[in-house]
């Protein structure tokens, strides 16, 4: 399919499309963008970006994949300083302020794999 009819079947749907240089970029909910890439005529390559000031990245703009590994890491880190600090016996319980970090994480890192999934398939599924 060309670019023009892409971004008409897009916008039937009443989603938000930019096309740059055969670059469509389609904005969905949340500070979560997917990119469609035409610009090779034999495969089309749709990828991920979450943009600034979403749920997982913050200020920091990266696929969701690297959002994944960003908070894996920041998980671990927390964890670690958490259990420093229950050791030197504060008053506050930071195993509590730990496990809410976790639910949302895991909570939003799920919401934006079933949006970005969902929108993968509405599109192929569109597209032929």
């Amino acid at each position: 399919m060309k670019s023009d009819e892409i971004i008409k079947v897009l916008e039937s749907y009443n989603y938000k499309c930019i096309l740059n240089n055969n670059i469509i970029k389609v904005k969905l909910d949340f500070s979560q963008n997917v990119i469609i890439d035409l610009s090779n005529h034999n495969k089309t390559i749709i990828r991920d970006e979450l943009v600034n000031w979403n749920f997982l990245s913050g200020s920091f703009k990266m696929s969701l994949k690297n959002s994944i590994l960003f908070n894996f890491i920041a998980i671990i880190f927390l964890g670690f300083l958490c259990q420093s600090l229950d050791i030197l016996d504060y008053s506050f319980n930071f195993t509590n302020l730990f496990l809410t970090y976790i639910a949302w994480v895991l909570i939003f890192t799920t919401f934006y794999l079933i949006k970005l999934e969902s929108f993968k398939s509405q599109f192929i599924k569109l597209t032929k």
